[in-house]
């Protein structure tokens, strides 16, 4: 709805994604998409000419406070207690505000409502205890967030490479690289799955899109690592059957488990039979005497 187009606007949209904040969401918006002012009290149309008549911000809500006469440690002890969603000491203040309205004649005057400077200040300040936000922790947020959008749209491989590479700090990563494999289809960038020769140990770009790192397997840890490099150890290498592999990959010292999890992640696909039937075949493998192994490959 408000389609912030900088980054006032955007931490505004932060500020407003609260609860009972989200309920001014519609005021802010038309205001903002029709260029329009919307105006609470003469009073208080500089401190909120900035969010469309909207209290988005603690610090607002001090200006407005010391503005009608309360001193800057009462502001700063009124944030305190919106901040902290006290409610109950919320309403203490309220003869506080009345006894300034009697001594100030401008306080007095009132809006197109009817309502005096007081009265649109209390109902603002006990509306407050329930939403404003600080606005120094929302304009870092609108900050990070504008950063991070432009690196989105503009480094898409890069900025998805990161995500996926810190997927493994997450409690679930496999739920997390589900949920951004599903943002890749729309920039058109396939996540490639685990290669036994292609695949590096984290998530790496190869070409246009991405591909799986061989760490996301259970099971395959730096050490793994280092014999599954040494399994790959020529550039040029190729496999010709799967009975190589099996060899090769026992040469290197990857046992059958880390073998067979490579299997099931798909990281060695092209035999034409199922991921299962490949783990028995590798199990079977590792059983029979070399006598057998020669035959079955002469075999084939």
């Amino acid at each position: 709805q408000v389609k912030p187009t900088n980054v006032d606007e955007l931490s505004a949209v932060l500020a407003l994604a609260r609860p009972g904040a989200i309920d001014f969401t519609e005021q802010y918006a038309d205001c903002k998409n029709n260029d329009e002012e919307s105006k609470i009290h003469p009073f208080f149309d500089e401190e909120l000419s900035k969010t469309n008549g909207v209290v988005l911000y603690q610090e607002q809500l001090m200006k407005m406070a010391n503005k009608m006469g309360f001193t800057l440690d009462e502001a700063e002890l009124m944030r305190r207690i919106v901040g902290k969603k006290k409610v109950n000491e919320v309403k203490k203040w309220e003869k506080k505000v009345r006894k300034l309205v009697d001594k100030n004649q401008q306080l007095q005057e009132t809006n197109e409502e009817g309502q005096d400077a007081g009265e649109v200040f209390w109902k603002i300040l006990d509306d407050s205890a329930n939403y404003s936000f600080n606005k120094s922790h929302s304009i870092s947020y609108a900050s990070l967030s504008a950063v991070t959008v432009f690196l989105k749209f503009n480094y898409p491989k890069e900025f998805f490479l990161s995500l996926l590479q810190m997927t493994q700090y997450e409690p679930d990563p496999m739920a997390e690289i589900a949920k951004i494999q599903k943002e890749l289809d729309c920039f058109g960038i396939k996540l490639l799955p685990p290669h036994i020769l292609k695949s590096k140990q984290d998530f790496t770009i190869e070409g246009d899109n991405l591909r799986f790192g061989l760490s996301s397997i259970r099971g395959v840890s730096g050490t793994t690592m280092e014999k599954i490099d040494k399994f790959r150890d020529d550039d040029n290498y190729k496999i010709l059957n799967k009975f190589e592999v099996f060899n090769t990959a026992k040469e290197a010292g990857v046992n059958i488990g880390v073998l067979s999890a490579l299997i099931q992640a798909g990281a060695l696909e092209g035999f034409g039979v199922s991921r299962t039937r490949l783990v028995y075949e590798a199990q079977l493998w590792n059983l029979l005497t070399d006598r057998e192994k020669r035959f079955i490959e002469d075999f084939f």
